[in-house]
């Protein structure tokens, strides 16, 4: 993802539109690769997650509550762009109300839910049910990974781009589709499914300002028709993020898979390559803090291969390029007032060991 991903975006609430169905499926059929061997008997399943993928668009026409759980308006609160949204969902309605907070979208508070029950279904090694709830996982984390799914811009209503929901997520990417390709990654263990769901919209939501510009590219480009010329230039201006997004969707959702059965106590999964005992495997985890922040801030990393910390600022510009670490465990730190950087809101991403992590934090001095 290059810096420009992380311009903020000013337009933004999402309707329930998905990711077109091709995509998601497409998500089903690859996040099983990243399993590690002593859970990859779930494979054995993947006709079952790629049937289902799609059956929560379905049933946001019949199931009351469900249109909601495929979207989040982040940029509706103004604590997002301060950088000091609570992530807690009761918290959340005693400020703004019930209605409030559903009308914007309850994404990440979904993922929670689906991710209690994978958790209860390893645990009663229900895997025939559980393989129905990954779908529904791999469907909500696929939304998720949507930049437009996570703004009040959704459709580009708010920024003359109207249209371009559908445009993205399903004309090119029906086209599109056949070009991507996923390389089996390594899992994380995330220690809270919510706020790695928080992780995941902030980093969607930076790139809708990008995707926008190339929308209009695209329209300047065709001269405002819809044709492959305008779809050709979208693709070209979209690719990088698209792929990321994608690549991320799949193995997001094999470490929610992952994490699930290791709170479930890591039941022997049937069909497994090998069968393991102990902790966790080392996946690469990161933790950035503290926000607010006033004099610095540390990045600290764990797991195996090479991290990479950049901190960028709100246009998007980077502004530092902290330490790298390698194998192991490190850390790195930021201290604004030496670049001479000033008060406000900055994106700080890290890299490293299959995954990425872009967090906002706010720099008050």
């Amino acid at each position: 993802m290059g810096a420009v991903s992380l311009v903020l975006a000013l337009a933004c609430p999402v309707t329930a539109w998905p990711w077109g169905g091709a995509t998601h499926h497409y998500i089903a059929q690859h996040y099983s690769q990243h399993l590690p061997a002593y859970i990859d008997g779930l494979r054995a399943y993947d006709g079952t997650v790629d049937q289902k993928v799609t059956d929560a668009d379905s049933r946001k026409s019949s199931t009351p509550g469900e249109s909601p759980k495929h979207f989040i308006d982040i940029d509706a609160y103004p604590e997002f762009l301060q950088g000091t949204l609570t992530h807690n969902r009761a918290a959340l309605e005693a400020q703004y109300g019930v209605s409030t907070v559903t009308a914007n979208g309850v994404l990440p508070w979904a993922v929670g839910d689906v991710m209690a029950t994978l958790t209860q279904q390893f645990q009663a090694q229900q895997w025939s049910a559980a393989a129905v709830t990954i779908a529904d996982l791999c469907h909500y984390v696929g939304d998720a990974h949507q930049p437009l799914h996570c703004t009040q811009n959704y459709n580009g209503q708010l920024s003359g781009n109207s249209g371009i929901h559908s445009r993205y997520e399903s004309t090119m990417m029906s086209t599109y589709l056949p070009y991507l390709g996923t390389a089996p990654m390594t899992v994380a263990y995330y220690p809270s499914s919510v706020e790695e769901m928080f992780s995941v919209i902030g980093s969607s939501w930076a790139a809708v300002s990008g995707l926008l510009a190339a929308d209009n590219t695209a329209k300047a480009a065709s001269g405002g028709s819809y044709n492959s010329t305008y779809y050709g230039s979208l693709w070209n201006n979209t690719q990088a993020m698209t792929r990321s997004r994608i690549d991320s969707a799949t193995v997001v959702t094999a470490s929610f898979v992952y994490t699930a059965w290791v709170n479930a106590g890591r039941p022997v999964v049937p069909g497994s390559t090998v069968t393991v005992d102990g902790g966790p495997v080392a996946a690469a985890r990161f933790e950035i803090g503290p926000t607010p922040f006033r004099d610095e801030l540390t990045v600290r990393f764990s797991g195996t291969g090479t991290f990479h910390a950049e901190v960028f600022d709100i246009r998007g510009a980077r502004v530092a390029g902290l330490a790298a670490g390698t194998a192991g465990a490190g850390s790195a730190t930021w201290r604004p007032a030496e670049s001479g950087a000033g008060a406000g809101v900055y994106f700080v991403r890290v890299t490293g060991g299959g995954k990425e992590k872009i967090a906002r934090v706010v720099y008050l001095r």
